[in-house]
């Protein structure tokens, strides 16, 4: 959380303008694996399927704290709410949580997949 608020500071953005932005790439980075390369990883390694569901379950997780952020946001005069900080905070724990499991479980199958960012991720 510390980076995210130092970002928006340095690029002269109120912490919720920047929450919202960052909110919006890692949600087109999730829909992107789960159009992309979840199916091909799946397809390639069936064993992973259970670890692919369970990353997708995270998904639906962080979009429910995402839309939180995004409401907050939306509702705020400055930055000082003790309700994004929270949601903030909440989001911070399961994405790094989240990549952590990810790093551990699919990095070296997703780095073998052969595709575009474009075609795995929608990037």
């Amino acid at each position: 959380m510390h980076r995210l608020r130092a970002a928006g500071v340095e690029a002269g953005r109120s912490l919720a303008t920047h929450c919202v932005a960052f909110c919006a790439a890692m949600t087109r980075h999730h829909t992107g694996e789960e159009a992309g390369a979840f199916p091909a990883l799946a397809a390639q390694h069936p064993d992973l399927r259970p670890v692919l569901d369970k990353m997708a379950e995270d998904h639906v997780l962080i979009a429910g704290i995402v839309a939180r952020v995004e409401d907050i946001a939306r509702e705020l005069a400055d930055d000082s709410s003790p309700r994004l900080t929270a949601e903030l905070d909440g989001l911070s724990a399961i994405m790094e949580s989240h990549v952590a499991f990810e790093e551990r479980r699919i990095r070296h199958a997703l780095d073998a997949l052969e595709g575009s960012a474009t075609d795995l991720l929608g990037a």
